[in-house]
């Protein structure tokens, strides 16, 4: 005899999936509805040695902070702090690395990428060709220009900003 119901492998593994959707969905709302003033959306804030404020965990290496009204994220350790990637392509519209330097941008936030005591973030988000490029290092030298590969991408206006402004000290750690 046959069971009146049956309950297939796929009806289970979709109800998962609607679950965890759906979960997902709920998280998603009640983070938007905090980010619109309606709660806190920070779940932790990042402290420096004497309590100062580095920023807003994302992840557990990830920090945003508002740096002259631009939301940027970074990568920060506890025990070293702000990650110091030692050096960032600049991208340039001309053939010869003259102009505005340009440097990628992929997320919602502006991704700041520490080279030597300066943090470089983009100001905005527009779809470019560009046509040169370089490196620039943490002890301020530029490298050669470059013709850069024919290949569009998101970038926007290289800021900086002196990262030893902060006034931080290692170590960090996450507080509620």
């Amino acid at each position: 005899m046959r069971p009146l119901f049956r309950h297939p492998r796929g009806v289970l593994e979709s109800a998962a999936l609607f679950f965890a959707m759906t979960t997902l969905f709920l998280a998603t709302a009640k983070f938007a509805q905090a980010a619109n003033g309606n709660g806190n959306p920070h779940a932790f804030r990042v402290v420096d040695k004497r309590g100062k404020l580095v920023g807003y965990s994302l992840t557990d290496n990830v920090v945003a902070r508002q740096i002259n009204g631009v939301w940027v994220t970074f990568y920060a350790h506890p025990g070293t702090g702000i990650f110091d990637s030692r050096a960032i392509y600049l991208y340039y519209l001309t053939s010869d690395c003259s102009g505005t330097p340009y440097i990628t941008h992929y997320s919602n936030f502006s991704e700041g990428t520490r080279v030597g005591s300066t943090m470089y973030y983009p100001t905005d988000a527009q779809e470019l060709t560009p046509r040169s490029l370089r490196v620039a290092s943490g002890d301020g030298e530029q490298g050669l220009c470059s013709l850069a590969p024919n290949v569009s991408g998101v970038f926007g206006g290289a800021t900086t900003v002196d990262v030893d402004s902060f006034g931080l000290e290692p170590p960090f750690k996450a507080v509620d």
